[in-house]
């Protein structure tokens, strides 16, 4: 395995951060989102993203986001020595519910998506105790499966070397 000094694999650059948001933050997030989803980007999915928040009158809700969003983008930069601030592209809550699913693909896989460099997935609840299935996989890399549990994290490059899936 090459590394690059950290001890992290950089032909697969990612970062899995335990506990990084409190089980307070989580249930906040979700109340917020089961509040406000509405239909998302393919079958059996939800949404509530912050441009959602603002025009359904509930801007309000938006206020335990920013926090959030600003740690875990601080955390990125350190993680992956950014040399500039990044720009937030997209902030949201996803739910997949029974028979949602999504096959192998880079994050940065449209031509209108070429913009992102890093993602980050954040759990807010936990498998085998709040559902079943919904499973990340990493084509490549370690670690190759990661079992989301309630305030664990997922950071990665959007490109190429971190292709992965989701299981139904």
């Amino acid at each position: 395995m090459e590394e690059n000094g950290t001890g992290r694999d950089c032909r697969h650059p990612r970062v899995i951060l335990k506990d990084f948001l409190s089980a307070e933050e989580c249930k906040e997030l979700e109340f917020i989102h089961k509040s406000c989803c509405t239909v998302g980007y393919r079958p059996n999915v939800f949404s509530t993203t912050l441009s959602h928040l603002i025009p359904t009158r509930s801007s309000h809700l938006i206020l335990p986001f920013v926090p959030i969003r600003e740690r875990l983008k601080e955390k990125l930069e350190e993680s992956f020595g950014c040399e500039y601030e990044l720009f937030v592209e997209f902030t949201g809550l996803i739910s997949w519910t029974k028979g949602a699913s999504i096959g192998w693909h880079s994050d940065d896989n449209r031509p209108y998506l070429k913009q992102r460099d890093f993602a980050v997935v954040c759990y807010l609840n936990s498998y085998g105790k709040d559902f079943k299935g919904g499973l990340f996989h990493f084509q490549d890399g370690d670690p190759t499966t990661i079992v989301p549990m309630a305030g664990d994290v997922v950071m990665y490059t959007a490109d190429y070397r971190n292709i992965h899936s989701v299981d139904e």
